[in-house]
């Protein structure tokens, strides 16, 4: 008789927590709201108020979410395929170990987002503001950040192979360790920023600001500096670049 009451007791247990969690992704978007491991894809969540919502492995998939205000929401390993977070406002939200492919980012406001391990395919940043982000170890495939504010950004030891960085604003931004082989930084401004250790094989930095800025112990092999400012730059055996260097490390 005990254990049929136990029995019953784990059953209706069950039952509960089940009827929990399909209350919780029928929630209404609202700031704060949990829709932890919820189905969210092929929704029109454009300018909804999802501020500190918990939204860890949350499929968005095909979902628009443009002009949304995801302050300091938790966005922890959701699947974000074809989402679009055009003009969303998104500082202080964590998209750690995040999968993107084909996200549209543009004109976002991402001030101190953490996108750390995530896996961001043909992904745009165009035009968005990324001051203070942090991109630790991301692997990035095509990434598109042009004209992006991107000042004090981490992307230590990511992988953005080919990623368009034209125009950008990424002074104190720090790429440590990264491997940016064919990436183009034309007219981008890295004054300050910190590039050792990097991988720089056919970086395009034509025109770019480089001015103290540091790229020692990095690989450079056909690597362009075509008019790119280079004054107090750390070069790669530590030399400093003389002030007003154009081109070349004199």
């Amino acid at each position: 008789m005990k254990n049929s009451f136990m029995l019953f007791s784990i059953l209706l247990s069950l039952l509960f927590t089940s009827f929990s969690l399909q209350a919780k992704c029928s929630d209404e978007a609202r700031a704060g709201v949990n829709w932890t491991g919820c189905d969210k894809s092929n929704l029109d969540l454009s300018g909804v108020d999802l501020q500190s919502a918990i939204l860890r492995r949350v499929n968005f998939s095909n979902s628009d979410l443009s002009k949304a205000r995801l302050q300091s929401a938790d966005l922890t390993f959701a699947k974000l395929d074809n989402v679009k977070f055009i003009k969303a406002r998104m500082e202080h939200a964590r998209l750690n170990n995040t999968k993107m492919n084909q996200a549209d980012f543009s004109f976002a406001v991402l001030d101190d987002a953490r996108f750390s391990r995530a896996n961001i395919k043909q992904t745009s940043f165009k035009s968005s503001r990324l001051n203070k982000t942090d991109f630790y170890e991301v692997q990035v495939e095509q990434g598109m950040f042009e004209d992006a504010q991107l000042e004090k950004a981490n992307f230590s030891r990511a992988k953005l192979v080919g990623s368009n960085f034209v125009n950008i604003n990424a002074t104190q931004a720090v790429f440590n360790q990264a491997n940016l082989e064919s990436a183009n930084f034309t007219n981008a401004n890295l004054k300050g920023a910190k590039l050792i250790e990097a991988s720089l094989l056919s970086v395009n930095f034509k025109q770019a600001n480089l001015s103290t800025a540091s790229i020692q112990g990095s690989e450079i092999d056909g690597a362009i500096f075509d008019e790119a400012k280079l004054s107090s730059t750390i070069w790669v055996k530590y030399k400093r670049c003389r002030n007003g260097s154009v081109g070349v490390c004199n």
